[in-house]
């Protein structure tokens, strides 16, 4: 009987967290598309990114009918740089959790400059980009897949859901910021802005709504030896809406000969950890993460499983990319709005 309601209770708080919130989906191995967390990451590399992840999270939670209401999310981006100070970048993804479903697009605009004259010379380099994204929604509710949770369980009467087939379209916004220099970036993003009501109706008259999401993230490239074929990547993330605690990621990766990296990702707000491991073959790569389950359902649910795949495109790579001059090889590439580079080895040169 206990696991009967332990396993109601999460089926209804999953179904009522995504209609609630509608947030973007949680990535552990976010350090490899920044992009879908930050849209002003856009065009500030020499190529043209392009990635795909699919996440399976909770595997194997069920709710009281057998039926797997575990989140899945596959996700597709791209983004690249157009001219020496613009980029474009768009995404698609898919949230799945059990009866509900969210599908949507977004595309955006960054465009970035130096922060001074000064630091646009080589060894100074400090870049500031701004974006402007638009957010394209489809959300789905089929209530035909569900038992009605409330009749289960005494005290829980869910005015959220309703008792029908809903499904509605709409359109957000999104605005961000993101800082970066040879060895450093930080980012801020708002998401899900001035959206309006989701069109579900429901006996109490109650609003679903798509919640504003506000990011930040910030990270640091440590080469560990003088050789460079050993680094660090130490990074946090952030992530609040108006109606959930503040969910914070510590993660810490080890970069060898950058070809393969490996560390972990510790969630504070869900006392979760995961573990990462991924390897780059020229432009080429694919990483995996594994996520513990929240406590409270480990019993039940078989971790999450995330794999990333990507491939960085050369289809932009002349316009004022220089590569880092002192970072170990195929790492962060950045864009100077004012220098022209006349060859491909100006490029290479600086980049071992």
């Amino acid at each position: 009987m206990m696991k009967l309601k332990i396993t109601i209770l999460f089926s209804a708080f999953l179904i009522i967290a995504n209609l609630k919130a509608q947030q973007l989906p949680v990535y552990s191995q976010y350090m490899f598309n920044e992009y879908i967390m930050n849209p002003a990451v856009a065009g500030t590399v020499d190529r043209t990114p392009i990635r795909l992840s699919y996440r399976n999270q909770w595997a194997g939670f069920k709710d009281i009918k057998g039926n797997n209401v575990a989140p899945k999310t596959f996700a597709f981006s791209a983004h690249t740089p157009v001219s020496n100070s613009i980029g474009l970048g768009g995404f698609l993804y898919n949230d799945v959790t059990g009866p509900i479903s969210l599908t949507s697009g977004q595309i955006s605009y960054s465009w970035r400059t130096c922060l001074s004259k000064q630091s646009c010379f080589w060894e100074k380099k400090k870049f500031m980009s701004l974006a402007y994204g638009t957010r394209f929604i489809q959300f789905a509710y089929d209530d035909t897949q569900t038992e009605d949770y409330s009749s289960q369980i005494n005290n829980i009467n869910d005015p959220i859901l309703p008792n029908t087939i809903e499904t509605d379209f709409l359109i957000s916004h999104t605005v961000a910021a993101y800082f970066y220099t040879e060895y450093f970036y930080a980012g801020l993003s708002g998401q899900n802005l001035f959206a309006r009501a989701l069109k579900i109706e429901t006996a109490q008259g109650y609003q679903n709504r798509l919640t504003a999401e506000y990011n930040s993230v910030a990270g640091a490239y440590l080469p560990i030896t003088e050789d460079k074929s050993l680094a660090m990547e130490p990074s946090i993330l952030t992530k609040s809406t108006s109606w959930s605690d503040t969910q914070i990621d510590f993660s810490l990766r080890f970069i060898y000969e950058s070809s393969i990296w490996f560390g972990g990702t510790y969630r504070a707000s869900e006392a979760a950890y995961a573990f990462l491991f991924g390897v780059e073959r020229g432009d080429w790569f694919i990483g995996y993460g594994y996520d513990t389950a929240v406590k409270g359902i480990d019993s039940y649910s078989g971790g999450t499983h995330e794999i990333s795949l990507g491939i960085n495109l050369a289809m932009f790579s002349n316009f004022t990319n220089v590569r880092l001059k002192s970072r170990f090889k195929n790492r962060r590439m950045l864009l100077n709005p004012f220098r022209k580079v006349k060859n491909r080895s100006d490029r290479r040169g600086s980049g071992s």
